[in-house]
Order: structure tokens, then sequence, then C-alpha cells
């Protein structure tokens, strides 16, 4: 046998859809998951239809939630709800996902089967990482059009005195439609930005109001935890778009600021990194750190050392009592008296 001495490798395209449902993971979070034609879904959990079966017996995966419990939507806010009424049990959405990967893959063919990857004593997974995309056709007659990547939130949409919860679906082009409704509203990023104006696209919900989630049930909210500003909403759809037309985003630009800060802390770094810190979207600053700063190390060189008194880890160790707090050291500008 001859070895062979050059190495290939090839990416599979695999077709789906993507449905609301409930993860159960203490609390109750919203999802999107994604169903694929070869029997995969992606409920946070990626391997393949016997343990998406599983995933929705245990619990898991959870098609309601108990009256006065919260739910959390990412990027969007917690809330306490009452009066839901939900469209599936565990059996009906099993054969509502089935009926997904049939219309998909009529014949069921190929489908996947799970098995362990571990190499060198690590566990692999499969990224679950599925693209939204809408296609943009040569001609009408185009066979193979091109798909055209695009990202989401969440937001709600005002229809008289009810709200949906919609999946806003934006594209490199500022063009955006609104799924998860009866049927898709394809609009600009300027009729979006109409629409929040007038009220009609909102990031939270007044107590009592009825949410309608299409494709999984309703409920009325009890109680707002917290929510998301609809202005940093609408900067964060602007930064997806930036994104994906493959420009830096508002975090990764406060990275870099924080960089040129760190390497050369004059007072001009200093500005330029207050700019793009209070540029980036409230409920994204934390990113502008690591895991465990967050944005502190960030908002002490920008408004004083006295935000480490913010800082979680600052206010645990206080609490407990501990004698040597934690602290975080960044470097005063060094023309700071000269300026």
């Amino acid at each position: 046998m001859i070895n062979p001495t050059t190495k290939v490798y090839r990416k599979q395209v695999v077709e789906g859809f993507s449905i609301p449902a409930i993860i159960h993971n203490g609390s109750y979070f919203f999802v999107d998951i994604d169903v694929y034609a070869d029997g995969r879904v992606d409920c946070w959990n990626f391997e393949d239809l016997e343990h998406f079966k599983k995933d929705v017996s245990r619990g898991w995966v959870t098609l309601s939630i108990p009256d006065n419990k919260e739910i959390s939507i990412h990027g969007l806010g917690n809330w306490t709800i009452t009066n839901g009424s939900w469209l599936f049990n565990e059996e009906s959405f099993i054969a509502h996902v089935l009926n997904l990967i049939k219309a998909l893959n009529p014949t069921m063919e190929n489908i996947y089967h799970y098995r362990e990857k571990v190499v060198k004593g690590v566990r692999i997974g499969d990224s679950a990482n599925g693209s939204i995309y809408k296609e943009r056709k040569s001609s009408p007659n185009d066979l193979f059009p091109e798909k055209i990547n695009g990202s989401s939130v969440h937001l709600f949409y005002k229809v008289e005195d009810e709200y949906y919860l919609t999946r806003v679906v934006v594209f490199p082009d500022s063009t955006i439609s609104l799924d998860r409704l009866k049927e898709p509203v394809n609009i600009t990023l300027a009729e979006l930005e109409e629409l929040v104006n007038k009220g009609i696209i909102v990031a939270a919900v007044p107590a009592g109001s009825k949410v309608n989630i299409h494709g999984l049930g309703s409920f009325t909210i009890h109680k707002e935890q917290y929510s998301t500003d609809i202005e940093d909403k609408l900067l964060e759809i602007q930064d997806l778009i930036r994104e994906l037309r493959g420009e830096p985003s508002l975090v990764e630009v406060c990275r870099a600021a924080y960089q040129q800060y760190l390497n050369d802390p004059t007072v001009g770094n200093k500005e330029q990194l207050k700019i793009s810190y209070e540029a980036v979207p409230d409920h994204h600053k934390r990113y502008v750190g690591d895991m465990d700063t967050k944005d502190t190390a960030v908002r002490m060189i920008i408004y004083g050392e006295q935000e480490i008194e913010n800082w979680s880890h600052y206010r645990v160790a206080k609490a407990m009592g501990e004698e040597k707090l934690p602290t975080i050291k960044v470097p005063k500008p060094k023309d700071e008296h000269d300026a």
C-alpha cells in the first residue's frame, strides 16, 4: 500500500429547522432548538435522535413552564409568568420533531447515530452551531442559490394588546426578518427603528400583558425581574450587522482599546478606552474583560479605583468578613500630571 502524503477534509451541509422550546436546567430557559435532516437536535446537547427523546422524557427539554415560575430569555430579560397555555406534551412534541425531520428527509435515510469520541482521554463533542441563512438567487431558476448568513436576537412584537416573542433575524445587507410569527415580516433596519419608536417592537412587556410564542404557547406576565433596554438591543442589532460584514464588534474594539491602554497607559489612550467602552451595549459590557473580572478593570481605569467595590469577588469576600480583600491592579496614565 502506498502511504498518502497529502491530507484533505470536507465539510457537509445539513439542512434543518429552528423551533421554540424550553430548557429546564434549574431555571426555565427559552431556546430555539435546531432540528436537522440527519435526526440530530441541538438542545444544548447535540448527540442523536434517541438522546433527544431521552432529553424530553427526563424533562431537560420541556414544553411548558409552571405558573408563578420564571422564564429567562437570553439577552432580553427574566419574568415571572402565570396563565400558561402550552401546545405540546412530551409525546406530541417528539412527534412534531419527527415530522420536521421527515419533511427534510422523507425516507429517513442516513440518520445519525452518536458514538462518543475520546482523544487522549478527552471527550470530544461535535459543534452544534447552526447558521441562520437566507437564499439569494442569481436567477429565478437558480438551482444552487447563494446562502447569506444571518444572526438573531429576541424582541417583542406588539399586536393590539398582546405581544409576540419574535426572533429578529438580521443580515449583512441590513435587511431584517421578524420570525417566529404566523407569517414572517421582512423589513429594513430603518423600518425596525421606526417600529421601535412607535412602541411596536419592544424589549420589555408590562405586567398583566399576554405573551404569545408561536409554535409553543402563551402566558401572562406577572412580574418583571429584569429586562434589557430597547436602545441597547438596537445597538446590538447594528453591531451584529457589522460583524456579519466582517467588521470588528464593539466588544472587540473595546478589548483592543483596553490592550492598547495596558501597553501604553496614557491620557489619550484612556480617553479612547472610555469612548469605546461607552459605545458597547450595557448588557455586553461584561464581555470586555476576562471571565473573572468582567469589565471591572476597564471601569477602574475609566472611572476610578472605587469601581472594584462592584466586583462580585470583592463583594462576596467583604460580606464574608475576609481581612484580605481581592485586588485588581491597573496602571494609571503615565502622563496624567502633564495633561
